[in-house]
């Protein structure tokens, strides 16, 4: 019985971890100076967690982070690289 019960629990476990999806995003955005365009980007990155909780999800940024840039004559390209979770929450049943 113990045996059973030990491999629904491992089981349960698994499946939940199977939803779970860790990976690195990259968001890009452009701005006048490095400051606004790296802003812009790290915006990006927050709105797209927030997006999740609409679309049955559950996100988080996982580090500070990485932006870097580019660009001449007051005109800057960034990219900012983040660590993710993304989860797809359980939908509950209605009793």
């Amino acid at each position: 019985m113990r045996c059973f019960l030990l491999i629904a629990l491992l089981g349960v476990a698994c499946a939940s971890a199977a939803h779970a999806q860790d990976m690195q995003k990259t968001f890009s955005a452009k701005g006048a100076t490095q400051a606004q365009a790296c802003d812009a980007a790290e915006k990006q990155a927050r709105d797209w967690v927030k997006a999740g909780k609409s679309e049955g999800r559950a996100r988080q940024l996982l580090d500070e982070g990485n932006c870097t840039c580019t660009g001449t004559d007051g005109a800057q390209s960034c990219t900012f690289v983040v660590r993710t979770s993304d989860v797809q929450r359980e939908e509950e049943e209605e009793g």
